[in-house]
């Protein structure tokens, strides 16, 4: 009999959780949480965006000390590490200290996304076949998407308008997940993986500098929704916290489409090189979905086309990384990629949050949203697949 973590339907599953947790609970529940901890003085909205930056240097510094400790133990060793992390993160989250506690807790989340969004998708691809392998990435990608759905929808119900309890209940539905996923999160190396690995492979460094700094202005792009779609919805647009905190539910069908749709239907159908130039002009249209119009329902919608936008280009780009870099280099090249992202969106996230300050308004950060996008998208075009490869794998 097949041991249950090395049977593939629950590595998906493990994997799946795992980014779920990460991405899904850990990393989004403090936005829902945004228009709760402003209207309880736990934060200022322009500590909102600070803390946003704070959270993603953790991520920067997650994906190089993850990529640091695979090499020295397994990807699935320091992949529960990060969860762990998350978890006692999120927990010490629900005492109101100041918003210099809430910072370290946020930069200890930031390490937690980071694992999961670097060590769950290679995880899940080791030992299967590469056009197999990129299925299982899109379907790992969703998970995230659930996350922010089952949250969103369920906190106010849970928590009400108490920040404490929303991030109790946050808390334990990511230990949950843990419980669950925990044998399932272990490195796997087939025999013809551990042959492959031993031989030399192509890496095309130039057209992954070129992806990198595709996913550079994309990073950029997502900060205005991922952080402050609920704070303008209710200062903005006058909706009430419970409303906005649901916001995110939308957003979180967009993450969990993302994937599947743009990483695999749409992949399937045009080729990834352009469904990675359609996920930017897809995002760039959730941006002007907010700049040219103030009607609640249309808003509320941009974060649906965001989020596919966001979890559609992060799931072509993981598989393109596998492409260009091989089996060997997945994890090193995904990192430093992800380590661009993350200080990316630190940054984002603090040019937003000094904007606010100068009393330059949210809006002012989806302009700089929409600008991003058509940098990505320039450059996403300029990622061509390399001669003697599928461009539909």
């Amino acid at each position: 009999m097949t041991r249950l973590s090395e049977r593939t339907w629950y590595r998906v599953l493990a994997c799946t959780l795992g980014m779920l947790a990460s991405i899904g609970l850990v990393r989004y529940a403090y936005s829902p949480l945004v228009p709760a901890m402003i209207d309880q003085d736990w934060l200022s909205s322009s500590q909102v965006g600070y803390l946003g930056t704070v959270n993603f240097i953790g991520n920067f510094i997650g994906a190089i000390v993850c990529a640091w400790l695979s090499r020295r133990f397994t990807g699935g060793v320091v992949c529960r590490i990060a969860l762990l992390i998350g978890f006692i993160s999120v927990g010490l989250s629900a005492i109101d200290f100041g918003p210099w506690w809430l910072a370290g807790c946020r930069f200890m989340a930031g390490l937690t996304a980071a694992g999961g969004m670097i060590l769950t998708p290679a995880l899940v691809a080791q030992g299967v076949a590469e056009k197999l392998g990129g299925k299982l990435i899109s379907i790992v990608f969703a998970g995230s998407g659930l996350g922010v759905i089952l949250l969103s929808l369920t906190l106010p119900l849970v928590a009400g308008e108490d920040p404490t309890w929303g991030w109790l209940y946050t808390a334990a539905l990511t230990l949950v997940c843990l419980i669950i996923a925990w044998p399932g999160l272990r490195t796997r190396i087939s025999d013809s993986q551990s042959t492959s690995e031993g031989t030399q492979q192509k890496v095309y460094r130039g057209k992954l500098i070129l992806l990198g700094t595709a996913y550079l202005f994309a990073a950029a792009a997502i900060v205005p929704h991922s952080i402050y779609l609920a704070a303008y919805i209710h200062e903005v647009l006058k909706q009430p916290i419970s409303f906005s905190m649901m916001v995110y539910a939308i957003y979180g069908v967009g993450i969990m489409l993302g994937g599947p749709v743009m990483g695999g239907v749409v992949s399937r159908l045009v080729g990834r090189y352009i469904a990675l130039a359609l996920c930017m002009l897809i995002g760039l249209a959730a941006a002007l979905m907010v700049l040219f119009t103030t009607d609640i329902w249309t808003a509320v919608a941009s974060g649906l086309v965001l989020g596919i936008a966001q979890m559609g280009y992060a799931s072509i780009i993981t598989h393109r990384v596998l492409v260009l870099a091989g089996s060997a280099g997945h994890i090193k090249w995904w990192g430093r990629l992800t380590i661009i992202f993350n200080v990316s969106m630190a940054a984002a996230a603090f040019a937003m949050g000094y904007m606010i300050h100068l009393g330059m308004g949210y809006l002012a950060g989806f302009w700089m949203a929409a600008g991003c996008f058509v940098a990505a998208f320039i450059f996403a075009l300029t990622v061509t697949v390399p001669k003697g490869i599928d461009s539909r794998i």
